[in-house]
């Protein structure tokens, strides 16, 4: 068996056993079923339940499994159970520096999943910032333009516009004012199921995803951005996506084993 679904078997097995999907001793009879020695499962799994739950660990592992548990956690459990994971290794490298274990290596890897942490943190804050400008902006145009206009907009946007727009005396982001006009055109519904949540204020909540990332300078424009549900958005962001043909009326992609065709014209 490979190192990766080695870990893979572990972290799956591990995850039951916390879950309480199934007992620990069920979980040690199904690593001995498939070769891993019955007290290396008897010390895994206990491990993994303290790493999610922040406690001190006096048994150590590989730093790559280590290391593979923290992103796994990171993608099934977010960020929360994350810092408690990165808690009890905290916890573990001061407990084995007693018996004389620098743990260096184990060190680096907390700091990226620090790192890592700080910038979700920070993403996560810039979301809410830009969810409420986009609210904000939705309703000026909702009230001034009516949805052709609005689409009229959306077509004449050209690429590299100014950064900030003004209205009502009052500083946007461009980027938000785009989002905005898209979720209008596209009527605030997932792209993928036609759902959206309704807000208690009786407004439609969805979401606006990147197909080419920010990050690898994709831009707002009504070719680059799909609508999503929430289980939608995380799965496209988290699950297996193979985009097939991007074009600026049309993206078809395998998601997770399905196919998707989805207009992206205005």
């Amino acid at each position: 068996m490979k190192t990766e679904e080695h870990y893979k078997v572990l972290y799956n097995i591990s995850k039951k056993v916390y879950d309480k999907t199934i007992s620990k001793k069920e979980g040690v009879n199904e690593l001995v079923k498939v070769n891993f020695k019955h007290n290396s499962a008897m010390i895994i799994i206990p491990i993994f339940n303290k790493m999610l739950n922040g406690e001190n660990l006096t048994r150590t592992l590989k730093v790559d499994l280590f290391e593979y548990f923290l992103s796994q956690i990171l993608i099934d459990y977010g960020p929360i159970k994350l810092e408690s994971a990165l808690s009890s290794l905290r916890l573990h490298i001061e407990y084995v520096a007693t018996k004389g274990d620098s743990k260096i290596k184990l060190k680096e890897v907390c700091k990226t999943y620090e790192n890592k942490l700080e910038n979700l943190n920070i993403s996560f804050q810039q979301t809410i910032e830009n969810e409420r400008e986009q609210d904000e902006l939705i309703e000026h145009l909702i009230k001034t333009k009516t949805k052709e206009e609005v689409i009229k907009d959306l077509k004449n946007k050209r690429p590299l516009e100014p950064q900030l727009i003004t209205i009502n005396n009052k500083q946007y982001k461009r980027d938000n004012k785009t989002i905005a006009q898209i979720k209008i055109a596209r009527d605030f519904k997932c792209q993928i199921c036609n759902s959206f949540i309704l807000k208690k204020d009786g407004k439609r909540y969805i979401e606006a995803a990147h197909i080419i990332s920010k990050s690898n300078k994709g831009q707002e424009l009504p070719e680059n951005i799909i609508l999503f549900c929430p289980n939608h958005h995380k799965e496209f962001d988290l699950g297996d996506c193979q985009i097939k043909t991007h074009t600026k009326s049309q993206i078809e992609f395998l998601l997770n084993g399905r196919k998707y065709v989805i207009n992206l014209a205005i």
